[in-house]
């Protein structure tokens, strides 16, 4: 029984949740192209821009953390870019 334990909490480390927006026709190319490029970045860790997410190893199951990506200044993927 205990030998399923660790696999059980590794299991429950490696869950994440992304949450995005649909993206509408009507958005202009830019907008556009920086919501795919930050589902990329949720669903492989990286940017066409060179950006990468880090992960954090010390996560606490159950909480929840907030994950900065520094995209280049000129990259789509900056929602605010001002």
């Amino acid at each position: 029984m205990s030998a399923g334990r660790p696999f059980r909490r590794s299991l429950a480390r490696s869950r994440t949740l992304v949450l995005s927006a649909p993206i509408s026709d009507g958005a202009p190319h830019r907008e556009k192209e920086g919501a795919i490029r930050r589902r990329l970045v949720a669903a492989i860790g990286k940017c066409p821009c060179g950006a990468a997410m880090a992960i954090p190893t010390d996560l606490t199951p159950g909480s929840f953390t907030l994950i900065a990506v520094e995209h280049e200044n000129d990259c789509p993927a900056i929602e605010d870019p001002s």
